[in-house]
C-alpha cells in the first residue's frame, strides 16, 4: 500500500510539472533535441582535440628526439625541423625537399598513454638511424599514412621523424 501510495503521489506530481509547464510538448521535444545536438557536436569537437593534442605531443617528442641525436645540439641562426619519415625514403633526400635540406637523424619515438605511477616505468621507446637508410619501412610506424585516431589507439606504435637543419 505504500508503494500505490508513492507511485500516486509521483503521478500526481509529475500532472502538476506537465500542467505547470508553458508551451507545448513538442516545443519541449524540440528544445530537448537541440540540446542533446549541441551535446554532440561539442563531445565531436572534444574528440578531435583529443586527437590534435596528441599528435602534438608526438611532434614535441620527436623534436626532443631529434634535438638530442644532433652532434652539436641543433646550433646555428636557423631553427632545425622534424618532419615525418616516409617509407622507403631516405631522410637524406627527403631533407633535401625541404628548406633545411641537411639530415642530421632520423629518429623512431614511442609512448605510452597516462601518467607515469613509478620511477621505473618505462613510458616511451626511441631509436636513433642514420639519415641514409631506409630504416624501419612497417607501413604503422608512418605518421601521413596512419588514420588520425590511430594515435589513440596505438599503445607501442613508433613513428618516424626526420631531422633536418640548414646547415
Amino acid at each position: 500500500n505504500k508503494m500505490k501510495g508513492d507511485i500516486a503521489e509521483l503521478e500526481e506530481t509529475f500532472a502538476s510539472v506537465l500542467n505547470d509547464t508553458t508551451g507545448s510538448i513538442e516545443e519541449l521535444e524540440s528544445a530537448i533535441e537541440g540540446i542533446v545536438a549541441s551535446l554532440s557536436e561539442m563531445q565531436t569537437a572534444q574528440a578531435q582535440k583529443d586527437i590534435d593534442l596528441a599528435w602534438q605531443a608526438l611532434h614535441m617528442a620527436g623534436a626532443a628526439a631529434c634535438r638530442g641525436s644532433a652532434a652539436n645540439g641543433g646550433k646555428g641562426e636557423w631553427s632545425n625541423s622534424v618532419i615525418p619519415k616516409e617509407n622507403g625514403k631516405k631522410c637524406d633526400d627527403q631533407c633535401q625537399l625541404t628548406d633545411r635540406t641537411y639530415c642530421r637523424a632520423e629518429v623512431a619515438v614511442s609512448g605510452y598513454p597516462g601518467r607515469a605511477t613509478d620511477y621505473t616505468q618505462t613510458v616511451g621507446y626511441f631509436y636513433n638511424y642514420e639519415c641514409d637508410g631506409g630504416w624501419n619501412a612497417d607501413v604503422n610506424h608512418n605518421e601521413v599514412a596512419a588514420e588520425d585516431g590511430d594515435i589513440l589507439t596505438a599503445d607501442s606504435t613508433y613513428y618516424r621523424f626526420c631531422c633536418c637543419a640548414r646547415s
